[in-house]
């Protein structure tokens, strides 16, 4: 039976093996479908985790320009849909080539993720699996450090300790697919206390925060935290 609706009374305490991987493509990014169809692939036994299918939930835009003259740009306007989607080969290539052939076609993030986020955030409930795939390089800047990422937070009761190894074998091959060149990995809650009170960096804020981009390394915050290097990934 799905427990899915559930409160936690200790949300904040529940923990996450949390794994960031950032890569730079070569010619084609990974929501490419003939490179996420290869990234599915290996994201399956991760998938395989979930206690049921998560669902897929994409961020594209065609942009439309607006106002006097059509001087103006909205992403908003331009947002396109999808319909509910659920995890499969399908629904993958669904979300990776529906509009990719559309002149100004614009891919934000996709989040894969179980119970969905609206759920979570409805039921004050902590997901027990979220990956999310990012386009690291929005402005376009050319030859960038980095311009894709992957980030996958498994809920620790989901994974015993003994099986970290094989699932970081995944990981590996994943980092390896978007040509890795800085990763890594922590254990951590749903977000972190702050210094200025509350709490800060979340991970349903994706790869936001994480890299200080002008070294190519993590950020203060999160070396704070105690995040550890992915040692292949090629820096």
């Amino acid at each position: 039976m799905s427990k899915v609706g559930i409160s936690s009374n200790n949300k904040q305490a529940e923990m996450f093996y949390s794994y960031y991987i950032f890569g730079k493509s070569i010619d084609k990014p990974i929501w490419n479908w003939n490179n996420w169809k290869k990234c599915s692939e290996l994201l399956q036994p991760i998938i395989n985790l979930s206690p049921e299918l998560p669902s897929i939930k994409s961020s594209q835009s065609i942009p439309e320009n607006y106002g006097k003259d059509q001087q103006n740009v909205s992403y908003d306007k331009g947002s396109l849909k999808f319909g509910r989607m659920i995890w499969n080969e399908k629904n993958n290539k669904k979300w990776t080539t529906k509009y990719s052939d559309k002149e100004k076609w614009t891919f934000f993030d996709t989040e894969i993720v179980f119970p969905t986020r609206s759920n979570c955030h409805k039921n004050k409930i902590n997901p027990k699996l979220f990956i999310s795939v990012h386009n690291e390089n929005l402005t376009e800047t050319e030859n960038p450090i980095v311009d894709q990422s992957i980030t996958i937070h498994i809920h620790s009761d989901l994974l015993e300790k003994d099986k970290l190894i094989k699932i970081e074998e995944q990981i590996e091959k994943i980092g390896y697919l978007l040509n890795w060149k800085i990763g890594g990995k922590i254990k951590r809650p749903t977000s972190f206390k702050s210094e200025y009170g509350g709490f800060t960096d979340s991970l349903w804020d994706g790869s936001y925060g994480l890299l200080n981009t002008e070294s190519n390394d993590f950020s203060d915050n999160y070396k704070r935290y105690g995040i550890e290097h992915l040692k292949k990934a090629s820096r």
